[in-house]
């Protein structure tokens, strides 16, 4: 859940702020194919004014026809939760959640154009990648996070009237179903430079990266907390996904509201679920603390995972295995730092089978 929080202008938060920001580099890569040139003037174009003009008038015929049909599949999803239906009236939500692909399309359209001679080159993405990315990427994440804040807020907002602290998760899911619907609708050109944005959204309502960032304050850079979590912050990704995979592999049956594990909505889902996790342990880990685990995090999975057929055995086990990969990536005196943490947040969830 978004809060307004203050980041101090110092080397800590500043080093975090970094590591924050590369979870929404442009993916080059998948351009690349082989045997075939990599599509420098492809990108290129599309990278260009008149290109994410065009854009962002696709998106804007993708969310007027596909916002209110988001919105459906969404309330089923949460209808187990009392007034859902009350409380996401499609053509409310439609108007409120476009508020804020409208800004970040704004934003979206203001980028610095890469140089048009850019096209010419004939290199591999990692080439291409270096000489490009300063106009690829979003702009400064404490900048975009601080723009679209205020319209989040307020959409937030609408959404937790219901008085179900449930329906908190039904906002994170409208904008996964958005966000996939227009992904689906783009070239890959645009798929790359546009995905980041759509990423930023989904987790600026779900993942509390700015009170990480803002927790770090109190940390010396030369702290052992400090200096793991920004190494680690970068590897969240790959992190959730050895530990899905993993999940998969041990509960190929197991089948929830949305469906079996290895079905893509669950997988992207579950993946972001096991990002989110990781946020909080990191910002528990720098406060020092079980307090957002116990008060915030754990209440969310006692409320949501049961009632969407999800068993609390599962989310242990999954848990358990998310540690375990953790684990891979500590040094001895690391392990020692967080093993207490990740022993009692396991008590904590053991006691609400």
């Amino acid at each position: 859940m978004l809060q307004t929080i203050s980041i101090e202008d110092n080397d800590s938060t500043n080093r975090l702020i970094k590591a924050w920001a590369t979870r929404y580099l442009p993916d080059l890569v998948s351009l690349s194919h082989p045997n075939k040139r990599f599509p420098a003037a492809e990108l290129v174009e599309a990278a260009c004014p008149d290109g994410r003009a065009k854009t962002i008038q696709t998106v804007r015929r993708i969310l007027e026809l596909n916002c209110q049909l988001a919105s459906l599949e969404a309330t089923s999803v949460y209808s187990y939760v009392p007034n859902i239906l009350q409380l996401s009236e499609t053509r409310r939500i439609a108007q409120s959640a476009n508020r804020v692909y409208e800004q970040v399309l704004h934003l979206y359209g203001q980028h610095q154009p890469p140089n048009h001679f850019l096209k010419f080159i004939d290199s591999s993405p990692e080439l291409f990648s270096r000489l490009t990315l300063p106009f690829l990427v979003l702009p400064a994440i404490s900048h975009l996070a601080k723009e679209i804040e205020p319209t989040l807020l307020a959409v937030q907002k609408e959404h937790i009237q219901a008085g179900d602290p449930r329906a908190i998760g039904f906002l994170t899911t409208q904008f996964h179903f958005m966000s996939r619907e227009i992904t689906k609708q783009l070239n890959p050109y645009e798929q790359v430079l546009l995905t980041p944005y759509l990423k930023f959204i989904e987790e600026q309502s779900c993942i509390p990266w700015q009170r990480v960032c803002a927790a770090a304050s109190c940390q010396s850079t030369n702290a052992p907390i400090f200096i793991m979590v920004e190494r680690l912050l970068p590897l969240c990704q790959p992190i959730a996904e050895a530990t899905y995979h993993r999940a998969q592999q041990n509960y190929p049956e197991h089948r929830s509201r949305q469906g079996k594990l290895s079905q893509a909505a669950v997988a992207r889902s579950t993946l972001r679920d096991l990002v989110m996790i990781q946020g909080y342990l990191w910002l528990s880990f720098l406060e020092g603390n079980l307090t957002r685990i116990k008060h915030e995090l754990l209440p969310l999975c006692v409320m949501v995972f049961p009632s969407i057929s999800v068993s609390w055995t599962l989310v242990e086990h999954v848990l358990a295995l998310l540690f375990e990969e953790i684990l891979t990536h500590l040094t001895l005196p690391e392990k020692a730092l967080v093993l207490p943490y990740l022993q009692s947040i396991r008590k904590l969830f053991g006691t609400c089978k």
